[in-house]
């Protein structure tokens, strides 16, 4: 996958916009804000041709879907992304405390924040990466966001201003690789490192794994480190379910502990795919890498 050709992920509205919501959602519900995307997300579909022409075809070419269900699903995958980005500023705002989240296994993270080891938390454009934090804010553990690094000025003095409250460290993306040094010293220290495993972010070293029937790219710099280190890796995703809730799903990946570290790496890898799909299975509709995931365009 080029990666000219990767979604960007950069938050849109410009300053105005931002710090409406940011100053909005400070003192209101979500909920007030959700009806405003059945006038939003119409406009989103005429428009945004892209990300729009590479949900289509996740339905329609990777699931399998038929032209009416996928161009249905398409629509309602907008509006779930519409509603967890609203979110996601409810939380840089500081009230995450709006939100339910429910964990699946609570006793796997548990097992992980009272050994002495670091461990990995690979999480994924599935649902709602932000609400990771403040699910474990009350571990005895501190929390490594591993961030991209290109928004707005607003939002990253804010997000760092939400987080560094509960003791979370943010550590964005560099194009030089260099938060892999950050990400090897938490580990190190014995800390809980949380980062986005299913883009490169500008990576040269990656792994073509079949992910739901088709060939597609996945960074292999976080698990190669969780691997070299022999730290555990846990697969998170944050699902929105109904109105204010979320449920937490985590699966403890297995590398073999014996094995040489480039087949642990391949495990873990192999692993986390299966994962993403077993999730996508039961929420479909909330896959936000919203670009030719799987270079369709190619064939």
């Amino acid at each position: 996958m080029a990666e000219a050709r990767q979604w960007q992920g950069k938050t849109k509205g410009g300053n105005f916009g931002q710090r409406f919501l940011l100053s909005f959602l400070k003192h209101f519900s979500v909920r007030a804000l959700y009806p405003t995307l059945l006038l939003i997300i119409p406009f989103c579909l005429l428009f945004a041709r892209k990300p729009n022409r590479a949900l289509y075809r996740y339905f329609h070419d990777i699931r399998g879907y038929s032209w009416w269900r996928a161009l249905r699903s398409t629509a309602r995958n907008a509006y779930n992304f519409g509603k967890v980005v609203i979110d996601k500023f409810a939380i840089w705002a500081g009230r995450s405390d709006q939100f339910q989240v429910t964990q699946e296994h609570p006793e796997i993270p548990q097992q992980l924040f009272e050994q002495e080891k670091g461990a990995l938390f690979a999480g994924c454009h599935i649902g709602n990466f932000e609400l990771l934090a403040s699910t474990f804010k009350d571990n005895p553990k501190r929390i490594n966001v591993i961030i991209y690094g290109g928004e707005s000025e607003l939002l990253s003095k804010q997000r760092d201003s939400v987080f560094g409250q509960n003791d979370v460290n943010l550590i964005p993306v560099s194009a030089d690789m260099s938060h892999l040094f950050a990400i090897k010293n938490a580990l190190d220290n014995g800390e809980i490192v949380a980062i986005l495993c299913d883009r490169l972010f500008g990576s040269p070293k990656k792994k073509t794994l079949d992910f739901l029937g088709h060939p597609a790219d996945f960074p292999v710099g976080p698990f190669r480190l969780a691997a070299q280190l022999e730290v555990p890796v846990l697969s998170v995703a944050v699902l929105k379910e109904k109105d204010l809730r979320y449920s937490c799903h985590t699966t403890l990946l297995d590398s073999g502990t014996d094995n040489p570290t480039n087949q642990k790496c391949d495990m873990l890898m192999e692993q986390y795919v299966q994962n993403l799909e077993e999730v996508l299975q039961q929420y479909p509709e909330q896959w936000f890498n919203l670009f030719d995931f799987w270079n369709l365009e190619q064939k």
